[in-house]
């Protein structure tokens, strides 16, 4: 037992609270815990103290799964809800940061595919209007029929 902080009482440095906040955080968006984690922060806020000491009374059980010098730091940590708090905004500047990253990665995804749509076929996209009793139907070549599919079409239609 001589190894745990928790004995010592001592809270970790602010940056170390940081990197743990960080590490945390991250954990929770890289699985997409996300909502739940929050939902869960914000209605154990209050508690903040009861549930530190609920993480002492499961520390024997974590012991096996989670490194025991962070586990005694994150204990340390939770007793205060500033560091809820701090947690909770780590949460969502990661959450933010990720949901952006994934925006980039489809508009890029987007981008490549419309120019390899683009180096087939010279009319790809561009489609066809055939008039109806009142209603406009919008034709498009490129989605997965052969052009000469569109032509028989286009052709029975007198388009």
């Amino acid at each position: 037992m001589r190894d745990s902080i928790y004995i010592d009482g001592q809270m970790p440095s602010p940056e170390r609270q940081k990197e743990l906040l960080e590490k945390i955080a991250n954990q929770i968006v890289k699985r997409k815990l996300t909502t739940p984690a929050i939902m869960f922060f914000e209605s154990v806020k209050p508690l903040s103290f009861i549930g530190s000491q609920g993480m002492v009374f499961l520390q024997p059980f974590v012991q096996a799964f989670l490194n025991r010098r962070e586990y005694d730091e994150i204990t340390l940590m939770m007793e205060e809800r500033e560091n809820v708090e701090k947690l909770l905004c780590e949460i969502e500047k990661q959450e933010a940061e990720w949901q952006e990253r994934e925006r980039a990665e489809k508009a890029e995804s987007r981008k490549q595919k419309a120019e390899r749509k683009g180096q087939g076929s010279r009319d790809k996209g561009q489609g066809s209007r055939v008039e109806g009793s009142g209603a406009t139907l919008r034709l498009r070549s490129g989605s997965g029929a052969s052009e000469g599919w569109w032509k028989r079409l286009r052709g029975k239609l007198g388009v």
